[in-house]
């Protein structure tokens, strides 16, 4: 009983790291997408990263659902999800205990490597907004503009030439000249 239960839970945490891999893969490939400004990829990549989060879900569903039948108490449902702790709590040998270990040094690994690359690229993503922002901004000859925060406040006043955003003439003229 102990080796099916182990080998499932085993085969759960691994499928887990294989859908943090992917995830990796896919936000790599999304700094491409902005790099290169292509939409149509960034949004096949949204959807794909929402599909990977439900996986992820699902796996945790199904972990907790082994536990439940095994009779183990862990106090735990998909959203407030600890791997350290179920190792601690499964009835099962330290050499597997030990093993279980390891997988979770690689998922964790995993998810700081993701949220490094997330937020590498939503700066990305603000970054070209802003020189966008600034391109409308000289073409239409617009006059300072009020930018707005999450919240609807503004937050700001946006000159109307990209030149007064960070990357200067040369990117801002390297960006047009690219999409030309």
């Amino acid at each position: 009983m102990e080796t099916t239960f182990a080998y499932n839970i085993e085969k759960l945490l691994q499928k887990k790291l294989a859908i943090y891999s992917e995830l990796t893969s896919l936000l790599e490939a999304e700094t491409n997408y902005i790099v290169k400004m292509d939409v149509n990829s960034l949004w096949k990549a949204s959807t794909r990263k929402k599909e990977l989060a439900s996986d992820i879900e699902r796996v945790r569903s199904s972990i907790i659902f082994l536990l439940d039948e095994q009779q183990i108490d862990h106090g735990m449902n998909s959203k407030g999800f600890d791997i350290a702790n179920i190792i601690k709590i499964l009835p099962l040998s330290a050499k597997i205990k030990a093993d279980f270990e390891m997988i979770k040094i690689a998922i964790e690994g995993k998810k700081s490597e993701i949220r490094q690359l997330a937020s590498s690229n939503r700066k990305y993503i603000q970054d070209y907004l802003g020189v966008i922002d600034g391109v409308i901004s000289t073409i239409t000859g617009g006059s300072k503009q009020q930018s707005y925060g999450k919240r609807g406040l503004s937050v700001s006043t946006v000159p109307p030439s990209f030149y007064g955003t960070r990357f200067g003439r040369s990117a801002s003229t390297t960006l047009i000249s690219a999409r030309a």
